[in-house]
């Protein structure tokens, strides 16, 4: 399933099932007409746990078999699926060759752990939404990522359990200011680099999240996908997930050592090399960024300057 949020006219955010026929089925309106209570909400279904997509999907099924309604995509907006997940996780430099080109070293994976890091939920945008340029930066960057969307509540589970904690995967773009003009005139201390690069992560609209969580079943293995990411049609990310130097179950294992996951959690899992720092080439108002993964779909923002 392409679970979905979306919104018609100026009515609620509602939880939907993208079809493949590009049209939203309503997941609550066709369970109640089929009678089961399905929620209305995408985070109240994940909370629901395998039962949840269990029930969701049977509903999607039954319902096209007798014609229940459904509205056209062009009809509705597309919001984050999950627009404001209780956790937004990333991980730093997961791809060997975005390491070369920001000129870190590449270190044995036995000899290494995940660098993990937090963006605010109030990053979240959804497909379309735009990305604001922060008055504290002149140098926003882009970064496209696979996203793991989590189903369950996991707490220390080994990489071997992880997939049953997965309910899906979406396209992520780590928007990030590469430096921060706060700093300047500023008396240097120790860790400043690091905390600016941290704060880089955390401006409002730095996270767009979509167009869908595609299920696990229907994604099939998370590392064997293609990525890439456009800038006004002008490639500058091209990859595959099968470079990634942590897998999505020692991802999840590794978060869910660190703190409990729970459902509708959003965990970014890097970006390969192509990102705009290592050109200097910084997003700029009115660019179109389209971050692409195979099978996903592909996430489209633009660019707005601060306000």
């Amino acid at each position: 399933m392409r679970l979905v949020t979306y919104l018609r006219g100026g009515g609620p955010a509602r939880a939907g099932v993208l079809l493949q026929d590009a049209r939203i089925l309503d997941l609550a309106g066709a369970g109640q007409a089929l009678g089961i209570c399905l929620p209305s909400d995408l985070l109240a279904l994940l909370d629901l746990g395998p039962y949840g997509l269990e029930q969701a999907a049977w509903v999607a099924d039954r319902s096209g078999r007798i014609g229940f309604p459904t509205l056209p995509r062009a009809q509705a907006r597309l919001l984050a699926p999950v627009p404001r997940p209780r956790k937004v996780l990333a991980v730093a430099g997961n791809y060997a060759d975005h390491l070369v080109e920001s000129r870190m070293e590449v270190p044995e994976k036995s000899r290494t752990t995940i660098r993990p890091f937090l963006k605010p939920s109030t990053t979240i945008i959804g497909p379309d939404d735009p990305i604001r340029l922060p008055r504290w930066s002149t140098t926003v960057d882009y970064e496209a990522e696979l996203a793991i969307v989590i189903g369950r509540r996991a707490a220390a589970v080994t990489p071997q359990d992880a997939p049953a904690y997965i309910a899906g995967y979406s396209v992520f773009n780590d928007i990030s200011a590469r430096s921060l003009t706060i700093a300047a005139g500023r008396t240097p201390r120790e860790r400043d680099r690091f905390f600016d690069w941290l704060a880089g992560k955390w401006f409002d609209t730095f996270a767009p999240l979509g167009p869908a969580v595609v299920t696990a079943d229907e994604v099939g293995d998370p590392h064997r996908l293609a990525l890439s990411l456009r800038v006004n049609g002008e490639q500058r990310q091209q990859a595959s997930t099968a470079q990634m130097i942590f897998t999505c179950q020692e991802i999840v294992s590794f978060f869910s050592h660190l703190t409990t996951l729970e459902p509708g959690d959003i965990i970014a899992t890097g970006t390969p090399a192509g990102v705009g720092t290592a050109t200097r080439t910084y997003l700029q108002p009115g660019d179109i960024v389209e971050a692409t993964i195979e099978g996903l779909g592909t996430l489209r923002n633009s660019v707005e300057p601060a306000a």
